[in-house]
């Protein structure tokens, strides 16, 4: 009897062990599933190389004091990918439409339609729309008609009909070499200065000023010319001169080469001082608000340089006669582009 109770006491003590140890195992898993999983603090580095220490969301601590490894990065093989944060999309952005213009091809515009238009310069609309693709057809046949399409000086047609009121003497029409204007008077001494030359002048552009100066001598305004017509001879050593003290480049800014120069067709004229301070004059206020009642306009205005080719001369004025000066003044153009919209296409239709 004793033996059969040592035996079953033995089975009860190997099976408390077992369950024992089943459930030491148990617990063991468990605790392996539930413990936190260990997250690497990640490593910046900038676009130099250096490591930055990281800033962890959440961590209200001061990180000035965190010690980083160093990283290495080889060189040869580094490559910084940098991600920009993406924006919160508003509602409005959701909602607007980006309206892409699409401009037509150049062989596809329709350049007819320009009242101004010429046949014979089609392939040199389609050349220069290529160009310059965000101009209008309007702005391209009007630059295409004023040699713009080409450098200055190049291209240069000789002038046929010098004597016309409204010839166009600029860096691509040229004057015959041996042209002498008709019709020059000389200009009366009380209306030029006072320096001991003699000017001549068209005698319909001298007559509008002598008209011009009186008026504006009623309101206290004194109106002098100090240069008019010259020669072709006399412009080649006045451009000579300018190129050889300050180079070709600067002097094509302000003088123009011989037999380019408006002063060699008898209707141009400077007044009262070849200065840029001539603009804060009252004179030039005047001429400003009545110069084209008497037929002359500013021939190279401020800011219009890449179309004269010209910097701004306010006391260059050009003689055209008061209805196209008043028409050139109230589209704000230079003559130039009158010129091109309203005379060049007629001429070659």
């Amino acid at each position: 009897m004793n033996t059969l109770f040592l035996r079953r006491l033995t089975l009860i003590l190997i099976g408390v062990a077992i369950i024992l140890v089943l459930g030491i195992a148990v617990r063991s898993v468990v605790l392996k599933f539930k413990a936190p999983i260990a997250v690497e603090t990640p490593i910046i580095v900038d676009v130099n190389g250096d490591s930055v220490t990281p800033v962890i969301p959440g961590n209200s601590e001061d990180t000035d004091n965190t010690e980083v490894d160093e990283v290495v990065v080889d060189e040869t093989e580094k490559e910084v990918k940098v991600e920009h944060p993406i924006p919160p999309v508003t509602e409005t952005e959701t909602e607007t439409e980006v309206e892409v213009e699409m401009k037509p091809q150049p062989e596809l515009l329709n350049y007819k339609t320009v009242s101004f238009f010429m046949d014979s310069r089609m392939e040199r609309y389609k050349a220069y729309a290529l160009d310059n693709p965000t101009f209008s057809v309007e702005e391209i046949v009007m630059k295409v008609n004023m040699n713009l399409d080409y450098d200055f000086y190049t291209h240069i047609v000789e002038i046929e009909v010098p004597d016309d009121l409204l010839v166009l003497c600029n860096k691509f029409y040229q004057l015959p070499s041996d042209f002498t204007p008709q019709n020059l008077e000389k200009v009366p001494a009380e209306y030029h200065v006072n320096d001991g030359k003699a000017y001549d002048l068209d005698r319909d552009a001298l007559n509008a000023f002598i008209d011009m100066s009186d008026h504006a001598k009623e309101e206290g305004i004194s109106l002098k010319i100090i240069s008019a017509y010259r020669s072709n001879e006399f412009q080649a050593y006045l451009y000579n001169k300018y190129k050889a003290n300050n180079g070709e480049k600067n002097a094509d800014r302000y003088s123009a080469r011989p037999g380019h120069s408006e002063h060699e067709t008898g209707l141009a004229i400077d007044i009262n001082d070849v200065s840029q301070a001539f603009e804060n004059t009252k004179a030039f206020k005047w001429l400003q608000e009545n110069a084209h009642k008497y037929g002359y306009i500013l021939r190279y205005p401020q800011n219009m340089e890449n179309i004269t080719g010209y910097m701004y001369e306010p006391w260059h004025y050009r003689y055209i006669g008061v209805e196209t000066a008043t028409d050139v003044r109230s589209k704000s153009i230079t003559f130039d582009a009158y010129y091109a919209m309203n005379i060049l296409s007629y001429k070659n239709r």
